[in-house]
């Protein structure tokens, strides 16, 4: 199977990127290569303030594609460079990306998230579901463990109980289980829930301040175990930002009862 493509549209500061792999967009390294690079380009651009990911089709994406036999997942994965050093799998590459990115990134999950497909949505700030979308981590059912890390964000989204639970089980979860746990904002018809990422992404290019997002996406992933040490970052990054213009907008903003006119963020 080709590669595919990551579509891009932008509706003013909302890009939205598709995944469009056939049916099922399956995930290989390639094409988890074209999304990172579609992510970065959107994080580069000053004009995006918000990214939505979706898949065309009636999947999100099903993960590796494993239909040529029992070897697939190893011919895979040594094809894209598994027995070097240094090595790291797609969907890794994906998360570790989006989790470093300046710009927020909300998926609309459309239909079945597996294996990588599942993984690489956790780095993102906010997921939305089809009421039909399904969600499983089947690793150990193929005699492999989790990836994109997934041991450090499932458990950051849904409790370590839980995704003990889903990990090692890799059972099928379905999407009132997903949102009941966590793992999804929420739940709508299939043919709403793009629609419905994309207000989302709008109010939040347009209501709030890109640099206070890159700020505070940036505490949420270095939250350590201690709330002491939260504390002192969170100091440190208020005090650099109440000098800022945003502050001094959004603050006027508020008592001037209009929308805010924050600048753009210098990548």
């Amino acid at each position: 199977m080709a590669d595919g493509t990551v579509g891009r549209t932008d509706d003013g500061p909302v890009a939205t990127l598709t995944l469009d792999r056939g049916q099922r967009n399956a995930l290989s390294g390639g094409f988890a290569d074209a999304l990172v690079e579609a992510l970065c380009a959107c994080d580069a651009d000053p004009a995006v303030r918000a990214v939505v990911l979706t898949g065309a089709g009636r999947s999100f994406s099903v993960g590796a594609d494993l239909s040529e036999g029992p070897d697939s997942l190893r011919r895979l994965l040594v094809a894209d460079g598994a027995d070097r050093p240094g090595y790291r799998e797609p969907a890794g590459r994906v998360t570790l990306l989006i989790a470093a990115m300046a710009t927020p990134v909300v998926v609309a999950v459309n239909g079945d998230a597996v294996g990588g497909g599942a993984t690489i949505t956790l780095a993102a700030d906010v997921r939305f579901a089809a009421d039909t979308a399904r969600f499983a981590f089947p690793f150990t059912r193929l005699g492999v463990c989790p990836e994109g890390a997934s041991t450090h964000y499932l458990p950051r989204l849904v409790g370590a109980g839980r995704a003990t639970d889903w990990l090692l089980s890799g059972r099928t979860v379905d999407a009132a289980e997903a949102l009941a746990a966590g793992l999804v904002t929420r739940v709508l018809p299939a043919a709403d829930v793009l629609g419905a990422a994309q207000r989302y992404a709008h109010e939040l290019a347009e209501r709030t301040s890109p640099r206070a997002v890159a700020v505070t996406r940036a505490l949420l992933a270095a939250t350590p175990a201690d709330p002491a040490a939260a504390s002192d970052a969170e100091s440190a990054a208020i005090a650099e930002l109440i000098g800022g213009p945003d502050c001094a907008e959004g603050i006027g903003a508020f008592l001037q009862r209009r929308a805010p006119r924050f600048a753009p963020l210098t990548r």
